[in-house]
């Protein structure tokens, strides 16, 4: 791959507050003022989006809300999924950058755990054309920060500072993502597809253990192997490769 021809978070774009920064990115695109690198930030992000139409929230100045605005000039159409490996990758190795003891693991497809809880997400949302083109991609970065205490009904959530017991400015903390990222990706365009998925394989989450899923109202155990170059799930006692979305990851409880 050629090397990344721009920074991200150049420029960085703060807002008080916003709907979703990934919105808000779609619409400086459709205003024709998205620049390659642009990063949307907020503290205060009111109707943040998940996976599977899943929503995002978190009181103000508590998380870190981000997306970037990537011309995925450097990829093909087929690899939409290595570009949400690497941004995966990359922000766990951001998040174990500001820790002494690296316990983070990526949760197929792109979740974020410290040991069994969720400290953030990911969601990117692509743009092709009619043609086929992919023109942009949105990489929308959600992290747990500040947060002493959660909603009950929240399943294993945690903190970056229930982690290190130290408090973070969303901001400063969204501009150290963005250049740990930058740095990351120029890394990353010196390997081929095969070992960036070797590295998301060996940072997958329950990689090598016995997990227990639910598909179809049916609950089975079995062992994650790793990725395919589409994002499929290869488990050990699953024929087939399994789509996002086709089952349930049971969790352990803390």
């Amino acid at each position: 791959m050629p090397p990344l021809p721009y920074p991200f978070g150049t420029p960085f774009v703060s807002l008080s507050s916003v709907d979703s920064t990934n919105d808000e990115a779609r619409r400086y695109i459709q205003a024709g003022i998205a620049v390659p690198g642009m990063a949307i930030f907020t503290a205060d992000q009111q109707k943040g989006k998940g996976q599977r139409g899943k929503t995002w929230e978190a009181a103000k100045d508590q998380s870190l809300a981000l997306s970037i605005l990537i011309k995925p000039d450097f990829l093909t159409v087929q690899q939409q999924f290595l570009l949400s490996a690497m941004i995966a990758l990359g922000t766990r190795a951001w998040l174990a950058s500001q820790v002494a003891v690296d316990q983070f693991r990526i949760k197929w497809p792109n979740d974020l755990y410290w040991n069994h809880q969720k400290i953030g997400g990911i969601l990117i949302e692509n743009i092709v054309t009619s043609g086929g083109e992919w023109s942009w991609a949105i990489a929308g970065i959600g992290i747990n920060l500040n947060q002493e205490q959660f909603p009950s009904d929240l399943p294993n959530p945690v903190s970056f500072f229930q982690v290190n017991e130290k408090k973070s400015d969303p901001a400063v903390a969204a501009k150290s993502l963005c250049a740990s990222l930058s740095d990351f990706f120029q890394s990353a365009m010196n390997k081929d597809e095969q070992k960036i998925l070797e590295q998301y394989q060996q940072c997958l989450y329950g990689s090598g253990e016995l997990c227990s899923f639910s598909r179809a109202g049916v609950s089975f155990q079995a062992i994650p192997l790793g990725v395919t170059p589409q994002g499929e799930l290869l488990l050990d006692r699953i024929e087939k490769p399994v789509q996002h979305g086709e089952l349930e990851w049971k969790i352990k409880t803390v």
